[in-house]
């Protein structure tokens, strides 16, 4: 046999190619030889010994394993698959070879594959994006003294066994009593979450397991909020501007963990020390730094500190005019990267040495509306863009994000016009004219997808280039868990949103969106650990507090606690509708009609989840009807249709529909429920969406219970609950659209079934 190389043989079925390049790329930026075969017309003799050729010597043979090599009995690949286990038959026992990869949720257990692969540990790559620890890992096993990893004793089951049921989105016209679950389904990331102090500290129901610190990588660092030193205090953008450059900057250094600037941000003028800092945050270093402006000169500063001795590594000040302010960004981001010992490639110095533009006014406007972006002030970030393309039409980074954000004016409902998405191409066009392979680039295009078509294949390919690019950035990963949770592809959901949590652990937008991938699979323990994570961070925040219990609701269906917390509140003035309307909504959870009757008469609207007033009196005429107070009941539901036809007249949504469902409820026109609750479903299907579209579908189901078809609605329901986002047990026995199915004994029965209350993965 040749003496092998050091080289990596990658093995993968046709239908594979685009992961198995993902991986080879990544493998090749980190100095490594791939032997990647790309030619889609194989056949030939002098091809085919080539390929024996290159399996008889490489070190390491990849296979990627997948649902397509699963269904593919027959195939190339396991031509080379035998050819590798016989090169085993040669070799010293447990010497390293075979290091099978899986790109999706393929399991172990049943698998075609040859025997031998069962032998060795798998390597789990969803949607086969590459991280460090996998480099890390091949670059390990290439050593001539590396040892196969022998697979485990106990493979995956299943599914964990330990039951427990869910939290998920409600239906629209229930809403979970109508107010406080639009901020469980993910309405925060609208806006900017004002902080409000909690009347009392909340009694969390137990048992929740506490969690546990970051876990700390030896090159992981901290960028501290730049100090901004300049007299023009109106310059902060600029300096918060360079700060999040940097961080940039450093996302593109594989080898460095570097925490986002969402995390980060909420230390600006703290008084904790660094030791602290660096705990909560898992990280050995911190940078503080300071920027003044003054004229055509910048001075930015900067001190690399190693927590854990409190020891200064280097301070530096860099004085420069401000045209090279550029230049200082990649000095300092190069500084940090030698101090932590990160190896730098080619291509990561190129990326970093870049300069986006020539024009600093272009510059200032760009630094300008990207902060105003991020605080959700979208209209006053739109104009500044547009100067800043203007002022140089050169400026890639500028039309990418002008791009994106028409983009998302359109998902956002702000603007759904034709031409609201023309502009979105438009622009996004001319970034990739200017800058296809950027970083800025790659990723406002995978977000045009996103926000302008739910094209979520497309939007993923975009993410998935950025991920070789930036490994470690939370933004990936947390976009790449946003679309596979929108697929259904659920152990790739959570694998990447936790990731996103780990590398920006104080950001409440993934920690949110984790928690409700967790409760949307009838994962509760995990659920209400994310969530009491929320609370310790933010204990000021009441709602948090209320989620909480209701987590707890859904895994015991006891209220309780939640009774007992709001019972113990006492709101300021500022607080008190809030606090209203969580009364309302767990009196109806409890089926304390007169208690919910009595509290909408007193307060009929809550306008701060963004809910609807039509959809708010949808909601309040079904109880209203059910609580026997028919005539009222059946007037207030007439005002709702009024309000809703408007807005179907105007932007109609699966969640307008819905609600409209509701309303036809409340009246007694059981069919137009029906049709309702139909067009809700067309809009947004589950084969489009995987998480509101099973909510919708549940629409459907109660709609046709009260149009007499129980077979149907119970049929759907069965299958809700043991649906992703579904339905939940506890939360059905509740909900007053389910009145027609109380009592009989099909529907009792998937109630109580242990079953329908077991997670889901």
């Amino acid at each position: 046999m040749a003496e092998p190389t050091k080289a990596i043989f990658l093995s993968y079925a046709r239908e594979d190619a685009d992961a198995a390049r993902r991986i080879a790329d990544a493998l090749r930026s980190q100095g490594l030889e791939v032997w990647f075969d790309e030619n889609e017309l194989r056949g030939g003799d002098a091809w085919d010994a080539k390929i024996r050729r290159q399996i008889a010597d490489c070190t390491l043979f990849v296979p990627i394993i997948s649902r397509h090599t699963q269904e593919r009995g027959k195939g190339y690949f396991r031509l080379e698959w035998k050819l590798a286990v016989e090169q085993t038959h040669l070799m010293a026992e447990g010497m390293a070879f075979l290091a099978p990869v899986v790109v999706d949720d393929t399991p172990e257990s049943g698998s075609v594959v040859p025997p031998e692969f069962m032998r060795v540990q798998w390597t789990r790559l969803p949607g086969a994006l590459p991280t460090p620890q996998f480099v890390d890992q091949l670059k390990r096993l290439l050593s001539p003294t590396a040892k196969s990893v022998p697979a485990p004793a106990h493979r995956e089951s299943a599914a964990p066994v330990a039951p427990a049921p869910r939290r998920g989105i409600p239906a629209a016209g229930w809403v979970v009593a109508g107010v406080i679950l639009l901020v469980a389904g993910g309405l925060y990331w609208q806006r900017a979450m004002r902080a409000e102090p909690a009347a009392v500290p909340p009694a969390v129901p137990a048992p929740v397991t506490k969690a546990a610190a970051p876990a700390v990588n030896d090159k992981s660092i901290a960028v501290l909020p730049f100090t901004n030193m300049s007299e023009e205090k109106d310059s902060s953008f600029f300096t918060d501007g360079i700060h999040e450059d940097i961080l940039t900057n450093l996302a593109l250094v594989r080898q460095l963990r570097v925490v986002s600037r969402t995390s980060v941000m909420q230390y600006r003028n703290t008084t904790k020390s660094i030791k602290q800092i660096a705990a909560e945050l898992g990280v050995n270093y911190v940078l503080e730094g300071s920027v003044r402006r003054a004229g055509n000169k910048v001075r930015v500063t900067g001190q690399l500190i190693h927590a854990a001795t409190d020891e200064h590594v280097w301070a530096k000040a860099y004085d420069r005019d401000l045209t090279d302010v550029f230049a200082i960004q990649a000095e300092l981001s190069q500084q940090i990267a030698q101090a932590l010992q990160a190896a730098l490639s080619p291509q990561e110095t190129e990326l970093l040495e870049r300069r986006p533009t020539q024009s600093l006014a272009a510059y200032d406007a760009y630094v300008k509306a990207r902060q105003l972006r991020s605080r959700i002030n979208i209209a006053e970030a739109l104009p500044l863009l547009q100067t800043a393309v203007t002022l140089d039409p050169q400026f890639a980074q500028a039309w990418a994000e002008l791009g994106s954000l028409h983009a998302q004016m359109y998902f956002a409902d702000i603007d759904r016009s034709p031409a609201r998405l023309e502009q979105a191409k438009a622009a996004i066009n001319r970034a990739v004219e200017l800058a296809p392979d950027a970083p800025e680039t790659i990723e406002k295009l995978g977000d045009y997808y996103y926000y302008g078509y739910r094209d979520y294949d497309r939007a993923a390919e975009q993410y998935r280039r950025l991920a070789v690019l930036r490994p470690n950035d939370p933004v990936v990963q947390g976009s790449m868990g946003l679309i596979h949770r929108r697929q259904g592809l659920w152990r790739e959901s959570v694998a990447e949103l936790a990731r996103a949590v780990e590398l920006d652990p104080r950001n409440l937008g993934y920690t949110r969106t984790l928690k409700q991938l967790y409760a949307g699979l009838h994962r509760y323990d995990e659920a209400m650990a994310a969530q009491q994570k929320i609370v310790e961070l933010y204990p000021e925040l009441l709602d948090e507090i209320g989620l909480m219990m209701l987590l707890h609701f859904s895994a015991t269906g006891s209220l309780r606690e939640a009774t007992e917390w709001v019972g113990h509140l006492h709101p300021t003035p500022e607080q008190a509708p809030k606090v209203h309307a969580w009364r309302m909504a767990l009196a109806r959870l409890s089926g304390d009609l007169d208690t919910a009757v009595r509290l909408n008469r007193e307060q009929r609207y809550f306008d701060g989840y963004g809910e609807p007033h039509w959809s708010q009196d949808a909601t309040a005429a079904l109880i209203l009807v059910q609580h026997g107070d028919t005539a009222e009941g059946r007037a207030r539901a007439a005002e709702a249709e009024v309000g809703g036809r408007a807005e179907l007249a105007q932007k109609p949504s699966a969640s307008a529909w819905s609600a409209m469902a509701t309303v036809y409820i409340a009246q007694g026109r059981y069919a137009e429920a029906v049709r309702c609750a139909q067009s809700a479903k067309d809009l947004a299907p589950e084969s489009a969406d995987a998480v509101v579209g099973p909510q919708y579908s549940l629409g459907y189901a109660q709609a046709l219970a009260w149009n007499g078809d129980k077979a149907g609605a119970l049929k759907e329901l069965a299958r809700l609950l043991r649906t992703p986002y579904g339905e939940n047990v506890h939360e059905a026995r509740a909900n007053p659209l389910w009145r027609p199915l109380r009592g009989d004994p099909a529907f009792e029965a998937l109630l109580a079934d242990p079953a329908n209350n077991a997670p889901l993965l």
